[in-house]
């Protein structure tokens, strides 16, 4: 049911962004990408972008191929659909929310985040398998975002999940942007924190008394934060086509990286501790 709502409202933006939204030059919609100055009027913007894109983190073995990219957000009364996926320092996923108050600075919301991606482990350790196997974990919180000329501050917290295996799931982020206009280039640059309550990192990354093996022993995650940092550029060749290349890094909580299964993991080959993230791509605007 979750993933049907996640295509419906996906396909939702598409259409809408399509269909409503104006022709801006590239240029102007980097600008309300990055500093979204008018999230408490109707609209909004789509760009979809293809190009190459080279990721190594704990999670999963080395991405180095072609990706397709997409960022858009369209609102209508207050109501809200996001899409970030790839390209941009945040990479929420899906997000659907309400615009409920504003100021000549700021935005206030209420929207949904996916605070936890899903992981699946198996693990063969001297004739007994650490198996596990965790969801998506999708919050609700407040949302504010002020924009200051060419910077954007943003804080959210999450107290809710919508569906959990645990409880005393909290989240909690903060993100603060600036952006520079070199001539026909903008530059952009980024720093996030992102706290995840010990009830939600130990339900990932603890290891129980009955999971535990010889290699694997009995683990229990504390709180922690997670620090994002992105660099990016971007150029417009015509009216709708952008050029863009970016660089994101992120180190991840020391409970997580202190967890057996996660040094185990970031130990191969073509892995490491941290998420390094490069692309280059270009985008159509619509």
């Amino acid at each position: 049911m979750k993933k049907i709502l996640q295509r419906t409202s996906l396909s939702l933006l598409i259409g809408l962004a399509a269909i409503n939204s104006t022709h801006l030059y590239a240029d102007e919609v980097i600008n309300e990408t990055h500093t979204p100055t008018q999230e408490d009027q109707n609209g909004g913007f789509l760009k979809l972008g293809y190009g190459y894109k080279v990721e190594i983190s704990p999670y999963a073995d080395e991405v180095n191929k072609f990706s397709m990219f997409l960022n858009g957000r369209y609102q209508w009364n207050g109501l809200f659909v996001e899409a970030f996926y790839g390209a941009n320092e945040r990479n929420e996923g899906l997000s659907i929310g309400y615009n409920f108050y504003n100021t000549d600075n700021w935005n206030f919301d209420v929207s949904t985040i996916q605070a936890h991606g899903e992981i699946n482990v198996g693990i063969a350790d001297t004739g007994k398998i650490l198996s596990q196997h965790f969801d998506n974990t999708d919050m609700i919180g407040l949302r504010a975002t002020g924009n200051f000329e060419q910077a954007t501050l943003q804080f959210m917290l999450a107290p809710y999940a919508m569906s959990s295996d645990y409880d005393d799931a909290f989240y909690a982020s903060m993100w603060l942007g600036k952006s520079w206009q070199v001539k026909n280039w903008e530059l952009h640059g980024s720093i996030g924190l992102e706290y995840r309550s010990a009830a939600m990192l130990d339900y990932y990354y603890g290891i129980s008394a009955e999971e535990a093996t010889e290699h694997f022993g009995p683990y229990e995650a504390d709180a922690g934060i997670d620090v994002t940092a992105q660099v990016s550029a971007s150029y417009p060749i015509t009216t709708n086509i952008l050029f863009e290349t970016y660089f994101k890094y992120t180190d991840f909580a020391s409970s997580i990286n202190d967890s057996p299964v996660m040094q185990f993991a970031s130990s191969f080959g073509d892995r490491a501790k941290e998420r390094t993230e490069v692309g280059v791509l270009v985008s159509y605007v619509f």
